[in-house]
């Protein structure tokens, strides 16, 4: 079950409606919304997601998971983008990421959030494990999305070190070749590198990130 459907499931029961109710609501089938429901639908058209949300009396972005209302204007539209298999690490780290590990799952985030992303192709999301970026709100369950290859200032990145893949922030300092491994957790260490000796491999800068409390 997809983190949408989850959801709506859970709302459509709050309000006491059945899948025959809701479906009429917006103008689709009580099979379409067990679709919606069960994941065998994971990406639902734009307008049928803005009516859902009005029939459910919640946000979009409610419907999708997200925290909070990173984006709740009006016609607002949502891509589909490819779901990693294998999480990745807010801790310690694990194995290295490759393409095998990408999965036919997909999630929806709001298109306005990808606006700094040349090639949308470029995005994939993946779950977090571990909790050395709590203070940054991103926390253990939670769906990271990021830019495949995109390099651009500081920030929150995911990265392969030492074997391992995890997501952190990153400071560089250019003059001395040094690259500063940030976790946002007093609890974790600051690891300062030489950023081309110590075989650091940036795979893309975070672009957001998706709360899930179903997990």
């Amino acid at each position: 079950m997809s983190i949408q459907g989850m959801r709506i499931k859970e709302l459509r029961e709050k309000k006491g409606m059945t899948q025959s109710e809701l479906g009429k609501a917006i103008g689709t089938t009580k099979q379409n919304i067990f679709k919606y429901e069960s994941g065998a639908v994971d990406t639902i058209p734009n307008k049928k997601l803005q009516g859902l949300a009005k029939a459910l009396d919640v946000e979009p972005w409610e419907i999708l998971g997200w925290d909070g209302p990173w984006n709740s204007q009006k016609g607002e539209n949502y891509i589909s983008i490819p779901l990693i298999s294998q999480k990745i690490s807010a801790g310690y780290g694990e194995d290295f990421l490759d393409d095998d590990s990408i999965t036919m799952k997909r999630i929806q985030i709001p298109e306005s959030l990808t606006k700094g992303v040349a090639d949308k192709s470029t995005l994939v999301s993946a779950e977090v494990k571990g909790d050395s970026m709590i203070d940054a709100n991103i926390f253990p369950g939670d769906y990271v999305f990021f830019s495949k290859g995109l390099i651009k200032g500081e920030g929150i990145y995911v990265i392969a070190f030492a074997g391992d893949i995890m997501v952190k922030r990153l400071a560089f300092d250019a003059p001395k070749n040094k690259l500063s491994i940030i976790s946002e957790n007093k609890n974790y260490p600051v690891r300062i590198i030489d950023a081309e000796s110590d075989g650091v491999r940036i795979l893309g800068k975070v672009i957001g990130w998706i709360h899930n409390e179903m997990v």
